[in-house]
């Protein structure tokens, strides 16, 4: 759903998803000094949730961003199979996590309907 009709440059239009989608991308687009709009965001329909704990750099290929700044969105090619990792929060589970060099993460992970089980 659409919310605005000021097409202008400058104008900002804010995207929101139905029930059972979940939005993929910056809920809001500007028109933009050149006419053209930011990147438009997408609805991903997701029929399954749950969590997986994934390390941060099997999803930007870093290790210097934190948990809850990090997130995947793609079609599924990541090994745990989730087309949307977000909500990130650091997993401490013992010392030795101390010592790793990059955090572990625990994320939700979002399932979309036509590769639920």
């Amino acid at each position: 759903m659409v919310y605005g009709n000021d097409w202008w440059v400058g104008s900002v239009v804010r995207y929101e998803c139905r029930p059972g989608f979940v939005l993929v991308g910056d809920p809001a687009r500007a028109c933009q000094s050149n006419g053209k709009w930011t990147p438009k965001p997408s609805c991903l329909r997701v029929c399954q949730r749950g969590q997986v704990e994934v390390g941060q750099k099997e999803i930007d290929g870093a290790c210097t961003s934190t948990c809850p700044s990090i997130s995947y969105t793609g079609s599924g090619s990541l090994s745990h199979g989730c087309n949307l990792i977000n909500n990130c929060r650091t997993k401490e589970a013992g010392w030795q996590r101390w010592f790793s060099r990059c955090a572990s993460c625990e994320c939700d992970c979002f399932i979309p309907c036509a590769s639920a089980g």
